[in-house]
């Protein structure tokens, strides 16, 4: 392949040189690699027998991932640094990649090539691996379209096009959303701790906004203000616009509307319809083919189970927070001692949690300085898996402030390299991800690839004004940081010598299960003393404290259980309708379910559905859920750990080899029952809650 030696997507080995990466490369970069992707396409459909994965499938996978080598550095800029002109060439290249893929994935020829290897004698002889990824690829190609004809395949094309504009139209619209809550009177700073205080200082001298504090949109900011501060007024204002965000009337920085509702319905009218023209009645039907749960009436079935469990469970904790309300003598904007209001919630449970446990939030972030939890959580990594980490600053990084680590094995052979970017940035998308960057692969001439990966987070960074400090993290930052880190270490263990196979790339519904065991660990005694020090005297957290955080993991389980039923339960109903169009706004629906589900009454002025980039930007269409799902299986799976000793080494060897290193080369159900030896016990999650089994 001939390349533009000047442009860096198009000129780098094994690292992307992200300094070098400039919006003017973006679509000559595209535009070539997919040249190429079609003239080497063209040379594999002249194949001829005997038909063998070399010839066939491996082929095709190298095609995508030279693709991929291109493409992938400017997803991942786009979500950490999407300045307005990166964002801009990447609008005008996705359509020609998609345009690719359309006509890859819909070209019969490819179709009947991959039909061909599969009736070839060969098939017979492959590695259950390989015969997996045989099985899956004929699948998607179906779920792609390829049996379609005529208009239709046209037709599925031009939706396929619409919906990588609406998507990415969509999620610009919520980076884009920003409110800024300035403060003059400091009379309304009552009651937020004072590092909280000081980064809405500096946040008005960055916005040149003179006697002034600044509390954003983003989490760092937005959180501790919804638990800390005093003033009820302010928290509903800034509660109502946190969930009105791309919502009408909202304009960005153009002048611009950013009302997200029109390509809400837009992308669920194309979705049914690819859903319709491949003879499903949903699109839901369509996105379960290739999840565990394989149909939306089980998983309708299984949250609902779940909400009738966690129900009674909530009921009394919100009863609880009433007869708190009442003896505190906090007066809300309703006047109503017998009810709670949704901008409340946070901050009169912070406050409840302190007395019944007597935790402090900002007592317990005194002992989780930001530096110390990563390494503490690399030390855990390695008494768990035996892995090790080394700094490096060899590679071209998207920011200063991101950090690059090899990651080692027992016999310090390289496993993969991973960047870790923790802090907000105005073009950062909010929130916390992992996104990967190389798949980990073995080639039949013996090519190895070794897996990179992006840990992102947006936690507030330490301070350097009036005076040094440093990041101190709440439990929910570190629970954050430890999800994120299980996801990195899913993708940098996988053994898998397909990169389509390999690391995250397992169905939706599994791919959660090592994120959210990883969380198990900041709530250990054995595992929190490693790293959970005084920032200032080094000083490990006192038993005491930590017995109490323990104690304190299931406060308000149940409400925050229901809370994520609602959000399941109105993305799986969204895409079960199976008539043309929505009957209702999407808020009038998400609010009917909160009323049924939730025993929070809800406000009227919100609209939600607007910012809900998980399932119209993101993957998780018809597969929220999953968080839940996985969520039971990670309860059952870390009772192995509690059984054998937290930190136990052989349990980790054997969750490694089980789960972590086999990718998608097993359906994940085997995977489950090879570590556990038996299928998942739900009783497990709703017995950790506090649930009655």
């Amino acid at each position: 392949m001939k390349t533009d030696l000047a442009n860096p997507l198009l000129n780098y080995d094994e690292f992307a040189p992200y300094r070098s990466i400039k919006a003017e490369h973006i679509v000559p970069a595209v535009e070539e690699i997919t040249s190429w992707a079609k003239n080497e396409l063209e040379e594999v459909l002249k194949t001829q027998e005997p038909y063998t994965f070399e010839n066939t499938l491996e082929r095709l996978i190298l095609m995508e991932e030279a693709i991929d080598k291109v493409w992938t550095p400017v997803e991942n800029l786009l979500s950490i640094k999407g300045e307005d002109d990166i964002r801009e060439a990447a609008e005008a290249a996705r359509p020609i990649l998609v345009q690719f893929y359309n006509d890859y994935s819909l070209d019969e020829r490819v179709y009947k090539l991959v039909k061909k290897y599969a009736a070839s004698k060969e098939v017979k002889r492959l590695d259950a691996a390989r015969a997996r990824y045989l099985k899956n690829t004929i699948k998607d190609f179906k779920l792609s379209g390829a049996e379609l004809e005529g208009e239709e395949k046209e037709e599925f094309k031009e939706l396929n096009l619409k919906l990588a504009e609406l998507t990415q139209k969509f999620s610009n619209n919520v980076v884009d959303s920003k409110f800024n809550l300035i403060i003059k009177d400091e009379a309304d700073l009552t009651g937020l701790p004072e590092d909280i205080i000081q980064a809405a200082k500096n946040k008005a001298k960055e916005l040149d906004i003179s006697g002034a504090w600044v509390f954003t949109l983003d989490f760092p900011s937005y959180d501790p203000f919804m638990k800390f501060a005093d003033n009820g007024k302010l928290r509903q204002i800034f509660y109502i616009e946190y969930l009105n965000k791309a919502s009408a009337g909202k304009k960005n920085k153009n002048g611009d509307s950013i009302d997200n509702e029109p390509l809400i319905h837009e992308i669920y009218k194309a979705k049914s319809r690819k859903a319709r023209l491949l003879g499903f009645r949903n699109y839901a039907e369509l996105s379960l083919q290739t999840k565990m749960a394989e149909k939306p009436r089980k998983v309708k079935d299984f949250l609902l189970r779940i909400a009738s469990k966690a129900r009674p469970l909530a009921e009394k904790e919100y009863k609880e927070l009433v007869e708190f309300q009442k003896k505190i003598g906090y007066v809300n904007l309703e006047k109503d001692p017998s009810k709670i209001l949704p901008w409340d919630v946070s901050y009169l449970a912070e406050k409840l949690r302190k007395e019944k446990f007597d935790i402090d939030t900002n007592i317990t972030k005194q002992y989780f300085e930001l530096s110390a939890t990563v390494d503490g959580m690399f030390t855990i990594a390695n008494k768990i898996f035996g892995i090790s980490f080394k700094e490096i600053s060899d590679y071209e990084t998207w920011d200063d402030e991101v950090r690059v680590f090899q990651v080692l094995d027992k016999d310090s052979s390289l496993i993969g390299t991973f960047y870790m970017d923790l802090h907000p940035r105005d073009t950062k998308r909010g929130g916390a991800w992992v996104m990967p960057l190389v798949d980990s692969s073995v080639k039949s001439d013996g090519t190895i690839t070794r897996p990179q990966c992006a840990l992102v987070g947006n936690i507030t960074r330490p301070q350097t004004e009036p005076e040094s400090k440093p990041a101190l993290l709440t439990p929910w930052d570190v629970r954050v940081l430890f999800h994120e880190f299980g996801h990195a270490l899913h993708a940098l263990f996988s053994k898998v010598e397909l990169s389509p196979i390999a690391g995250t790339n397992v169905e939706w519904d599994f791919v959660e299960l090592p994120s959210q065991l990883m969380e198990n660990f900041t709530w250990e005694k054995e595992s929190l003393s490693i790293f959970a020090k005084h920032y200032e005297t080094g000083e490990l957290i006192p038993d005491e404290l930590l017995e109490k955080m323990v104690e304190a993991r299931n406060f308000n389980e149940g409400i925050a259980c229901l809370r994520q039923m609602v959000f399941s339960l109105f993305d799986l109903e969204f895409y079960m309708n199976e008539l043309d169009f929505l009957l209702e706004p999407p808020s009038y629906s998400y609010l009917k379910l909160v009323k049924e589900y939730d025993v929070i009454e809800p406000c009227h002025y919100i609209n939600f559905p607007n910012s809900f980039s998980h399932i119209y930007a993101g993957g998780y269409s018809a597969g929220y859920y999953s968080y839940k799902w996985a969520e039971v299986l990670e309860a059952d799976a870390f009772s192995k750990f509690k059984d054998s000793g937290v930190l136990s080494a052989e349990v980790g060897q054997s969750y490694r080899e089980s789960i972590l290193e086999k990718g998608d080369s097993e359906p994940p159900m085997d995977l489950f029952k090879s570590f556990m030896g038996r299928e998942p016990d739900e009783n497990a999650l709703l017995r950790r809650m506090g649930c009655e089994v």
